[in-house]
């Protein structure tokens, strides 16, 4: 069932469906007579494939993990996500992707100096920079935008709702890691990244 609403949904079908519009319009306009119907099916197999081929590729925001990634490597890939996804994002998602970004780039420093024994904070921030987000906004990514604000998925909410849920969820996890570090509270860090593993370590918004 959901597989045929993405496809109802889908760039294709809404162009095929539009292009298809034209068989009546080209019937009552006298143009054409006799193998209407025909010639309004192959105008909406014309658009549905039209669609397709238009149609840009579901954005990735995911790459192969590195066996080993700095605190340069992990500022200039949340920078890279935030400036990937912002043309998909409504602008209170922007604001808790800004807010994320913030506190990463706020605490890698403290968390680069501590060394070992800041190792649960240092590891939450780079899961939540290389697999939580990346993962989270490629499965919104790969929905067609209309059925990202007209479908109810999970409680009624629309993935577009979920979404931004899911990052100001993000975001203040992440303050609250910042705030964790300051406070040099190991603890409340693994507390954090045992929170973040549940809530995004397999992300899906049709569930």
């Amino acid at each position: 069932m959901r597989r045929l609403q993405l496809f109802f949904y889908g760039n294709g079908n809404l162009a095929g469906l539009a292009l298809a519009l034209l068989g009546p319009v080209l019937l009552f306009a006298g143009v054409i007579g006799a193998g209407w119907g025909w010639i309004t099916l192959g105008l909406y197999v014309a658009g549905l494939l039209l669609g397709w081929a238009l149609q840009p590729a579901g954005a990735s925001f995911e790459r192969a993990l590195q066996q080993h990634w700095s605190a340069e490597d992990i500022r200039e890939r949340i920078d890279e996500l935030v400036q990937k996804a912002r043309p998909m994002l409504t602008p209170e998602m922007q604001k808790h992707l800004d807010s994320v970004r913030g506190s990463v780039h706020e605490v890698l420093p403290s968390l680069a100096e501590a060394g070992p024994v800041f190792n649960d904070g240092l590891f939450t921030v780079r899961e939540t920079v290389l697999q939580y987000l990346p993962a989270t906004l490629s499965h919104y990514a790969a929905l067609p935008p209309l059925f990202r604000v007209t479908q109810p998925v999970q409680d009624g909410k629309t993935p577009r709702q979920l979404l931004t849920e899911q990052l100001a969820l993000l975001a203040g996890q992440m303050q609250q890691v910042v705030a964790h570090v300051a406070a040099s509270d190991a603890q409340a860090l693994l507390a954090n990244g045992r929170f973040l593993k549940q809530k995004f370590d397999q992300p899906d918004f049709l569930k």
